[in-house]
């Protein structure tokens, strides 16, 4: 017989909020993590010694009012009420060498067009650059919004869908336009994982599914574990070589998703060694970083932060610190131990045509007791990850979970 209703691999938001809906339903579900901590990739690092209590962002930066089921899901657990109200802020460009206003790199005889080559525009199978830079202009993308969304999604935006870039969504006009938590959004992780009923098993490493019958086993290190139904929350690169033996065709299908790495560098510095005004980050433009996140829209009264989003294998690690010092115009001595933390990241690298494959995913997936959730089927952002867990969920319900 089965240990569980559900198996999750996988404790990031598509995970946990799969594991909410399952524990919501009066479900039997445990998660495996192969990290020590919930939450992928939101991860808000608490800095320690001196900087004990402030935190930056290491991954996802914010949340926005239009993400409806991550706030269905804080109404349920009681946690609307912790929502924390970004300050505003704006972003600049960080071009030549130099902190530049948006507005100042815009052409804007060009830009005046935009509306005109609006009428009758579409997204749908069309790359952002193609869709993107016929609106705006050439040189108007390649001086601002083309940096600017190749730091929304932290890789090259170009050949990324346009229809997977920004997604129309209905307001809550009951909760801030943007927010996070006092604590980061790893806060969404911690609220998740304490919910009365879910069970999350930390430092498992799934090695091998396969099939027993009507079942599920999965072998860790540790053990097998088994269940009726089987979850998949991970990364798409870990999903599809674990799919190989037992779902070969789908395992070719996850095959075909590119992705991309992100080197990320968070640096936390006190408030009088900076000269930056207050802003909400820095675009780079022909730099090794896609951008500079910045704390200053949680403002501490102590200290502020940065979060560099580096280009992959662009500089090597004493030469990202030495760039992040000339950027934010401190010494390099100021950027030591204990204010620096780095961590890699892997993003989705989405192409024209995804919406074909994700369907031919789905094919593959019907009637077979097996879901899959995460960032690579209509977008990066945490919403999308909390929707498509929704649908995969009701889905499994609907084949007998």
């Amino acid at each position: 017989m089965a240990d569980h209703d559900l198996l999750i691999i996988g404790a990031g938001i598509s995970g946990l909020s799969m594991a909410h809906y399952a524990v919501q339903a009066g479900l039997n579900a445990l998660v495996l993590e192969r990290d020590n901590r919930a939450g992928g990739c939101l991860h808000s690092h608490r800095f320690a010694s001196a900087l004990d209590g402030f935190w930056l962002e290491l991954g996802a930066h914010s949340c926005f009012n239009s993400y409806g089921n991550l706030l269905a899901i804080l109404e349920a657990t009681r946690a609307l009420d912790r929502l924390q109200t970004r300050a505003k802020a704006g972003f600049r460009l960080f071009a030549d060498g130099a902190v530049r206003t948006i507005f100042s790199q815009l052409h804007i005889p060009e830009l005046l067009l935009a509306p005109f080559r609006l009428i009758g525009s579409k997204k749908a199978g069309r790359s952002v650059a193609d869709y993107f830079g016929r609106i705006v202009g050439p040189r108007n993308y390649a001086a601002v919004f083309e940096p600017a969304f190749d730091a929304v999604i932290c890789q090259p935006a170009g050949p990324f869908p346009a229809d997977c870039l920004f997604r129309p969504r209905q307001r809550r006009q009951d909760a801030p336009r943007g927010f996070t938590f006092f604590n980061g959004l790893q806060t969404v992780a911690d609220i998740l994982a304490a919910q009365p009923g879910i069970h999350i098993e930390l430092g498992r490493v799934a090695r091998e599914i396969r099939r027993a019958g009507e079942e599920f086993v999965v072998r860790t290190d540790e053990r097998d574990y088994s269940a009726r139904h089987l979850c998949l929350a991970t990364p798409v690169e870990v999903a599809a070589p674990l799919l190989r033996a037992e779902f070969p065709a789908l395992a070719d299908r996850l095959a075909d998703i590119r992705t991309a790495t992100v080197e990320t560098v968070g640096v936390a510095l006190p408030k009088s060694r900076l000269n930056l005004p207050p802003l909400a980050g820095l675009i780079g433009r022909n730099e090794a970083f896609y951008s500079a996140v910045s704390r200053d829209t949680v403002p501490d009264p102590a200290y502020r932060g940065f979060t560099f989003h580096f280009r992959p294998d662009s500089l090597d690690e004493e030469k990202k610190i030495a760039r992040i010092a000339d950027v934010l115009g401190v010494p390099r001595a100021a950027l030591a131990a204990g204010n620096v933390i780095a961590k890699v990241n892997r993003l989705p690298a989405l192409r024209v045509g995804h919406g074909d494959l994700i369907r031919a995913v789905d094919n593959l997936l019907a009637g077979n007791g097996l879901a899959l959730t995460g960032n690579y089927f209509a977008g990066v952002a945490i919403e999308d990850c909390v929707t498509r867990s929704l649908a995969e969920f009701a889905r499994l319900r609907n084949e007998g979970l």
